[in-house]
């Protein structure tokens, strides 16, 4: 197969997996944010006893049961790719990556399954407490499997808890507590949960706006903006928390993917954060990786040529990173030979220097240097996109808030027309989000130990 044809492969298979991605999430954000909306007014209705507050929920629970299916499909298909354009990835890693799913799919959908059953079909059937436990534990459920998938996500940025075994090439688990509770897996799963929470508090908002703009629906579009804008300034608040120590983790495990979102050629202590070419803020780019305005942060030559930091501590350059992948894995080899061979005393010496240069496994399929440079300007401008983009919907939902407090919310059309439309900028902010998120750490497919190269079928 020529270089061609395998770059044709690996393409079309990023291609058709992040097509199918981007699809699914355009429906798991709405899911998790519809199911904490619906929960709320459904918990409302059972205090008031209000029919209104009943019809009120009825409505968003139909929108979030068209959502919900879509998501569950698209989502099986996702795991199917796997296995059809990732097979390699999948016996490399699939005793530590197969986990989470498989928890997901017997702990977390089997309990959505259940009690979604009686959400739907359980109003006038059971009481109103055992109704709306239904309700709270299905949009619990729906947070459960959020939290397995991002904790198989977290562990393909920052992989812990695991040893190579050369002699079933796999990667084993050895501590599983360590993966499921990585800080980095529940910092990821509190800023992509709370980023759904936005997106179903924005899509409240805006449809209610629609009703507005046509005189339609008044007392529940009114209510619902009170509701979806409270629960968007809370999630938003949270979003961004969440998102300044996520920053701190990308700074520590993936610092080419932070220089790349900056688009840092060269660093070093006090870097100034970019708002957009030519507009700077001094230290802050510190400030934020490091909450020290004098802190060192490396930009991508320096990750590609080795650089020490204020303290002494040298960093590998790529090349030596490099030579000691191609170390790893001609001790590799040395290993399966020396068993072919019954050469144990090989075997021995083989399987420890792998252990020596196991940390740089994959950086041995790496053919230049440059290729550890992601696409920086898909990600330094999704980066902004979805920055300043969770920005402007901040203000623009207290906005909208303050009006509608006012009871001024139906006659400011302006308003109405931009809570209509921040639908179509929450989920360009969600989408924006995960291309930093996944196209900043290529080519890995694996942080540091498998390219998404070797991954493929």
């Amino acid at each position: 197969m020529s270089l061609l044809e395998v770059t044709s492969v690996i393409d079309w298979s990023r291609a058709q997996f992040a097509l199918t991605a981007c699809y699914h999430w355009l429906f798991v954000p709405l899911t998790l944010g519809l199911a904490l909306v619906m929960g709320i007014m459904e918990t409302i209705y059972v205090r008031k006893k209000d029919d209104f507050w009943k019809r009120a929920a009825q409505f968003w629970q139909k929108l979030f049961g068209i959502n919900f299916a879509i998501g569950v499909a698209t989502g099986i298909i996702l795991e199917f790719e796997f296995g059809t354009n990732w097979s390699n990835y999948s016996w490399f890693v699939g005793d530590i990556f197969g986990a989470p799913l498989a928890i997901e799919g017997i702990l977390a959908f089997f309990m959505e399954a259940t009690f979604i059953a009686v959400m739907f079909f359980g109003w006038n059937k059971v009481s109103r407490g055992f109704h709306l436990a239904s309700t709270w534990l299905t949009g619990l459920g729906a947070t459960l499997s959020a939290w397995w998938i991002l904790v198989a996500n977290s562990w393909m940025q920052h992989p812990v808890g695991m040893e190579f075994n050369p002699e079933t090439v796999r990667n084993e688990m050895t501590d599983f507590l360590a993966v499921a509770f990585a800080p980095e897996a529940v910092v990821k799963f509190f800023h992509t949960v709370s980023s759904g929470w936005m997106t179903g508090a924005v899509f409240v908002v805006g449809v209610s706006c629609w009703f507005l703009l046509r005189r339609r629906n008044m007392r529940l579009a009114l209510e619902s903006i009170k509701i979806g804008a409270v629960v968007g300034v809370a999630a938003t608040l949270i979003v961004i928390y969440t998102g300044d120590q996520s920053g701190l983790d990308m700074a520590k495990n993936q610092p080419m993917k932070l220089a790349a979102a900056e688009g840092l050629e060269r660093g070093g202590q006090g870097a100034a954060f970019s708002i957009v070419p030519g507009v700077e803020v001094p230290g802050m780019l510190s400030f934020l990786a490091t909450h020290d305005f004098n802190g060192y942060v490396p930009g991508t030559q320096d990750l590609l040529e080795g650089y020490t930091t204020p303290d002494g501590v040298r960093h590998l350059s790529a090349n030596e990173k490099m030579e000691r992948g191609q170390k790893a894995l001609a001790a590799f080899r040395d290993f399966r030979t020396a068993g072919k061979t019954g050469n144990e005393q090989a075997r021995d010496e083989a399987r420890l220097r792998l252990k020596e240069h196991q940390p740089y496994f994959g950086y041995g399929y790496i053919s230049k240097a440059e290729e550890l440079v992601p696409n920086v300007p898909l990600v330094y401008w999704s980066f902004r996109v979805m920055v300043g983009g969770g920005m402007a919907l901040l203000l623009l939902l207290a906005v909208i808030l303050w009006y509608g407090q006012r009871g001024r919310l139906q006659n400011a059309r302006f308003l109405l027309h931009a809570g209509l439309w921040s639908i179509a900028l929450v989920y360009l902010c969600g989408q924006a989000g995960w291309i930093v998120a996944e196209v900043g750490r290529q080519p890995w497919a694996i942080q540091d130990m498998l390219p998404v190269g070797a991954a493929i079928s």
